[in-house]
């Protein structure tokens, strides 16, 4: 794969390992002591900064450095609570003469890096550096246009450090660097509004200016001091990302140099957990300054971070508060349409105002919708294919589009920005608002196409070989999408996805009450039906029971008679077996307990006046299947018509009928108080003919005991015929 030059550039430096130089900047010292507290490895003039000299120092306990003042270095650093971060305390090196050392420290699970730098005097007392820090940070209050405020910001950096320059350096989204805050003397050239490539700040660089945000280099023009171990050899890198020794990038190095500078400053700005951007001091000549001075700039640093933060929520909150407005205006309409059983309908115009831009467009399969500047319905289409996968995850917005979809620069003059997201609906839809190019004047600090090295010289890839200010029109792209504007397409695309599915929740509901509603119409239709062929059965079995009743009356002959009687009780048995089934909302059931009673009840009325509260009925409140039902009401019916004929000679008496539960199925019992059946001959009749066979139907079992004190029959029936549900006595 093949690069340009500025791109080789960018790689080249990303991948040169800045953190762990393996040397530091030489107007200090570096030790490493390892778990035990043992100088293992080491770097700088320890001689003038320790007291010791490198060889004599390694292999050394950190017990026996003891400065001029009989300080001694652990106990310096036991005062402070584990891990180590950040300033110790001035160290003065035996023997006396060689100044004062500002130590800081920072240590990790395998030991701790000591630092040792000159202490320079402060510029002034205590009080009064503390004044001016304080009306530096007031002065950052002020309210100030953004540029202004950048601005003030520079002017007192530059007050507080005393270099010739301080610049405010922005991060724009694409990794270029602006610088938009200066404040300068005359030693150095002015870079007020010039750009800088992204790789002139590279992304691992960038992580370090965030992890640690105080940078410091005395001397642009120094020869590392490499790390050294035990026999003075040259060490294994080590990871020196928080600290202030540690020996700059040579493409970092060279950068300053070509701006001028011979030293520099730098503060980080952090926003939100985010690097905004840089405020990098510069001097024509090296400059060291003070730990005290150090502090200060970093609290106005601090100070300034504050102030970004603030004014950008400020304006994302009142931004947000606005589209929100919007969007809760329109949506409100969109769920009274919904609430009215109107179809959602997606307003191009509509949308196009629920965000800043120049043209809308609505994609749905098989038809789009563009208002107001945007691509050709091909190319829009073309582009929504494209998102399809990105919007899966999320929103997308680019300010630049032909930058991530070449195919995108014909219509970039219409659309060289995008906003787009998803809408979940029945035909799932994609929105997207489009912005026009805006052609862009950018001075940039050297030609950014430049490219000085070829990657294999000593110091590695270089940067342009001159900041000399560099025009260029840049074009394609647009105004970027603030953070207020994703959010809300973000919110918008869920909002009306919810309300595309409540949509869909009604259509179904609506659905299904019409489903039911035929379903209650075939229901009643049905039940009218039924109620009818009742009606009808019940008069045919009238009819016929009339007949019979008829017949039997005209009749002279006894046994005749005593047939059209049984077949009249046998007729009733069917019909009250019927009756059950048509109150029950069991169609497939009949309960034993009150069947029997009504069944008893309506052969004690045909049999007279006399037989009434005669037949005693103790049955289970089961449900039986309405087949076994009907055979069980003629088996009992035949039973209790031989007992009123043969008990008590045709007079009425009391009977007995029990049906409960048994282990092998339902117990039937019928039992009376009479003559019993002496020298009668059983099962002669066609009575008793007929519970043989009925029994044989249940696959039942009958057992008759009969004596002087009366006739008992009992009828087991096996419980595949009998599926009980209750067992509460009737």
């Amino acid at each position: 794969m093949g690069y340009s030059p500025e791109e080789h550039h960018h790689i080249l430096f990303d991948r040169e390992p800045i953190h762990v130089p393996a040397a530091i900047q030489p107007h200090g010292a570096l030790l490493w002591l390892d778990g035990l507290g043992v100088v293992t490895r080491l770097a700088g003039d320890t001689s003038r900064a320790v007291g010791m000299a490198p060889e004599a120092l390694l292999g050394q306990s950190i017990d026996a450095l003891i400065d001029s003042k009989g300080y001694g270095l652990a106990q310096m650093m036991e005062r402070f609570d584990s891990p180590l971060q950040g300033y110790v305390a001035r160290w003065h090196p035996e023997p006396p003469g060689n100044g004062a050392w500002d130590i800081t420290a920072h240590s990790n699970q395998e030991g701790a890096i000591i630092e040792f730098e000159p202490a320079a005097a402060p510029p002034a007392e205590a009080a009064d550096s503390m004044a001016q820090l304080a009306r530096a940070i007031a002065s950052l209050d002020l309210p100030r246009k953004p540029d202004e405020l950048f601005g003030t910001m520079a002017a007192e950096m530059r007050r507080l450090s005393g270099y010739d320059r301080v610049l405010v350096y922005r991060f724009l989204d694409d990794e270029v660097g602006e610088v938009v805050g200066e404040s300068r003397s005359g030693a150095l050239p002015p870079l007020i509004n010039h750009r800088f490539q992204g790789s002139d700040i590279s992304g691992q660089a960038r992580r370090l200016y965030l992890r640690n945000r105080f940078r410091i280099i005395p001397d642009a023009n120094y020869v590392p001091a490499p790390l050294r171990t035990r026999g003075f050899r040259e060490a294994e890198a080590l990871d020196m990302s928080d600290c202030n020794l540690r020996s700059a990038s040579p493409v970092h190095l060279q950068s300053l140099r070509d701006m001028g500078a011979a030293s520099s400053m730098s503060i980080s700005i952090v926003v939100k957990n985010e690097l905004w951007g840089l405020v990098a001091c510069h001097h024509g000549a090296p400059r060291h300054i003070s730990y005290e001075v150090r502090e200060a700039c970093r609290h106005l640093g601090r100070a300034f971070s504050c102030q970004i933060e603030a004014r950008e929520e400020t304006r994302h909150h009142r931004q947000s508060a606005g589209l929100r407005h919007l969007r809760t205006v329109w949506l409100e309409d969109l769920r009274v349409a919904l609430e009215g059983d109107r179809p959602l309908e997606l307003d191009p115009a509509r949308l196009a105002g629920m965000v800043p831009c120049d043209g809308v467009a609505l994609v749905s399969p098989g038809r789009i919708e563009l208002r107001g500047h945007t691509p050709d319905q091909t190319e829009t289409a073309a582009l929504a294919h494209w998102l399809k996968d990105r919007l899966r995850r999320d929103v997308f917005a680019t300010h630049h589009l032909s930058g991530e979809l070449a195919a995108a620069a014909s219509y970039a003059t219409e659309a060289s920005g995008v906003l787009a997201t998803s809408i979940d609906a029945p035909d799932p839809l994609v929105v997207l608002w489009f912005r026009s190019e805006e052609s862009t004047h950018v001075r940039w600090a050297g030609n950014p196409h430049e490219f000085r090295g070829n990657g294999h010289s000593p110091v590695g890839p270089t940067p342009p070989a001159s900041f000399a200010t560099w025009k260029e029109t840049v074009r394609q792209t647009a105004r970027s999408w603030s953070r207020a504007e994703v959010n809300a397409a973000r919110q918008l695309g869920r909002s009306l996805t919810a309300l595309f599915q409540q949509q869909a929740l009604r259509e179904l509901n609506h659905r299904l009450r019409d489903t039911l509603a035929e379903q209650q119409s075939l229901v009643a239709q049905k039940n009218v039906l039924m109620q009818e062929v009742h009606h009808r059965v019940q008069n045919s079995l009238q009819i016929v029971n009339s007949m019979l009743q008829l017949q039997a009356r005209q009749t002279t002959d006894r046994e005749v008679r005593g047939q059209f009687e049984g077949a009249v009780n046998r007729l009733m048995a069917v019909s009250a077996v019927h009756r059950h089934l048509w109150r029950s909302s069991d169609a497939q059931n009949v309960r034993l307990g009150p069947y029997l009673k009504e069944l008893c009840a309506d052969l004690m009325f045909s049999w007279g006046d006399g037989w009434s509260g005669r037949v005693a009925v103790e049955a289970t409140d089961a449900a039986i299947p309405s087949q076994t039902a009907v055979t069980l009401a003629l088996l009992v019916t035949e039973l209790l018509t031989n007992a009123a004929k043969y008990a008590y000679a045709g007079s009425p008496g009391p009977v007995e009928v029990r049906a409960d539960r048994a282990s092998d199925g339902l117990r039937l019992v019928v039992r009376d108080y009479g003559l019993g059946m002496q020298g009668k001959v059983q099962g002669g009749g066609l009575g008793s003919k007929l519970i043989r066979i009925f029994t044989a139907q249940l696959g039942g079992q009958a057992e008759t005991l009969t004596g002087a004190s009366g006739t008992t029959v009992t009828i087991t029936v096996p419980l595949t015929k009998c599926a009980q549900r209750h067992t509460t006595p009737a």
